[in-house]
């Protein structure tokens, strides 16, 4: 079932068609059902040069705090659904070497992928990665308030985690490292609690 949607994300153009310019093709990575579903705000440029995602500098450092939890390479794709709120390279910023960040109808166009992707991996926890993929599932409201904290939606709970993007100054703070360093005890925590089972 996984593979058939995969197929079938991998050969949407509705953003494209819709004016925005974005670079396909979409992007995906995981086996389903999973435990956990790590949810981001795009694909990289070096996810689209590389086909495939989190592939890029800032993944890479997010790779490191996943790995220091207690996950191995092999745990991403398989213990680990990784995707995004888009599947598309969205493009950098005009006259900029920065990505650009997704509109609210590019999220949109591309809703119904990631609702049939939660719903076939069905996941136990959901790390949500960066201020635009928090607001999507946890509303507006402050980074400062939510990283280092779990939330519980009709039985899947959701891990906030700040961008790991060298653009960022959030983690600057040592009190924002503090609270990054308490959610990824969180997930430390469920994944020994998976581990288990």
């Amino acid at each position: 079932m996984i593979e058939l949607l995969h197929r079938e994300i991998s050969e949407c153009r509705s953003c494209q068609i819709a004016g925005y310019s974005i670079e396909p093709p979409p992007l995906v990575w995981g086996d389903a059902p999973a435990p956990f579903m790590l949810i981001g705000q795009a694909p990289s440029r070096t996810d689209l040069l590389n086909r495939h995602m989190y592939s890029g500098p800032a993944a890479q450092k997010l790779l490191a705090w996943l790995r220091s939890t207690g996950f191995s390479d092999n745990d991403f794709g398989t213990m680990i659904y990784m995707t995004a709120l888009t599947k598309c390279f969205p493009g950098r910023l005009p006259g900029k070497s920065t990505d650009r960040p997704p509109s609210s109808r590019e999220i949109s166009l591309c809703e119904g992928w990631l609702v049939s992707q939660i719903k076939l991996v069905n996941p136990d926890v959901i790390i949500l990665f960066g201020k635009m993929a928090i607001d999507r599932f946890l509303g507006p409201g402050s980074m400062t308030e939510r990283i280092g904290e779990t939330f519980t939606r009709s039985g899947t709970v959701y891990i906030p985690l700040p961008h790991s993007s060298g653009a960022s100054t959030w983690l600057n703070s040592i009190e924002n490292r503090a609270r990054l360093a308490q959610a990824l005890e969180h997930i430390a925590a469920a994944r020994q609690m998976k581990s288990v089972l």
